[in-house]
């Protein structure tokens, strides 16, 4: 009889350790952030460039990318991957959305995830035509509201544009491995100040026309993660500090 008893214990504790390797399943693994990148730009080719940068990025971090792909115009076929998307990132220049893609983007902005604006973003859903198309329209609040800029104007395209990392914030992750601290961009300087009193600065941009704009930061819109920053020019995205910004944005923007 006792060892009965001995040997049904010694099952009962083995049978102890075992159940967190039974009780395992693939709900319980770390899921995937999914990044939908929303694009439509060809002036400074943005339609060509951000979506192999986003991709790659992807694969080096784990992350699943979607491309909304506007080509150029203002409708995005697939932008119902919004209802489960963890991050947006836009870059979409001067378009009015149709207005039930507009609402989307709006749910989604107020959803308490996470959104990267790039460059143009800051007037993405401002369109400039007298007339829009029939059951389209603007969210000129976009950059103000949202983002947290002033976006009014930018600089001579000849000039540049002279980047600077914030020194205080040298050791924040949206700055790892930004570097050199300063570079020149061929990018003209976008006057976006004065931004949002919440706003956390990282960057700076200066020319000989304006001296230290504010250039790339973050804030919170409500509960959701907002980061912006004005590089994104062609040759922005030869440049390595700012291809490893575009990724801490979006890994800050996907906490």
């Amino acid at each position: 009889m006792r060892f009965i008893f001995e040997t049904f214990g010694t099952f009962l504790l083995l049978l102890c350790f075992s159940v967190p390797l039974y009780a395992q399943s693939p709900e319980t693994e770390t899921k995937k952030p999914l990044v939908a990148v929303m694009v439509s730009d060809d002036h400074y080719d943005a339609d060509k460039l951000l979506p192999p940068l986003m991709q790659r990025l992807g694969k080096e971090n784990g992350w699943d990318v979607v491309i909304l792909h506007g080509q150029g115009t203002a409708n995005f076929p697939n932008i119902e991957v919004l209802d489960k998307a963890d991050v947006l990132v836009v870059y979409v220049r001067r378009l009015a959305l149709p207005k039930e893609q507009l609402a989307k983007v709006k749910k989604f902005v107020n959803s308490g995830r996470g959104v990267v604006g790039l460059r143009t973003a800051c007037h993405a859903f401002k369109s400039n035509a007298k007339v829009l198309p029939k059951d389209c329209e603007n969210w000129a609040e976009f950059d103000h509201d949202v983002l947290g800029g002033n976006y009014h104007d930018h600089g001579k395209n000849e000039i540049g544009s002279d980047i600077e990392n914030v020194t205080a914030q040298s050791d924040s992750p949206i700055l790892k491995d930004v570097v050199p601290a300063r570079w020149h961009s061929v990018g003209s300087l976008y006057f976006t100040d004065p931004v949002k009193d919440d706003a956390t600065i990282y960057q700076t941009a200066s020319s000989s026309q304006q001296k230290n704009v504010p250039l790339t930061w973050t804030r919170m819109y409500g509960k959701t993660r907002i980061a912006f920053t004005a590089l994104g020019h062609q040759k922005d995205f030869e440049v390595e500090a700012f291809q490893n910004l575009v990724r801490n944005l979006v890994h800050w923007a996907a906490q």
